[in-house]
């Protein structure tokens, strides 16, 4: 039988939300291992002077349990 967990994490990026999303699973694959999958949750940006300062993507991540 396999157990899966799954934890909510946010990327940020100064580059665009597909690179946030890749800078969430990077970190997350530093302290996990077995990620099964990941599962874009929300998408959001800090705006400065009417520009996208930094974007950041809220994800859901999933993971064997040993």
């Amino acid at each position: 039988m396999t157990v899966v967990k799954v934890i909510e994490v946010v990327g940020t990026s100064k580059e665009g939300w597909e690179d946030a999303v890749k800078t969430a699973l990077k970190g997350a694959k530093e302290t996990l291992h077995g990620i099964s999958g990941i599962e874009l949750v929300k998408q959001t940006a800090t705006v400065e002077d009417g520009e996208i300062k930094e974007y950041r993507a809220t994800v859901k991540i999933a993971f064997k349990v040993d």
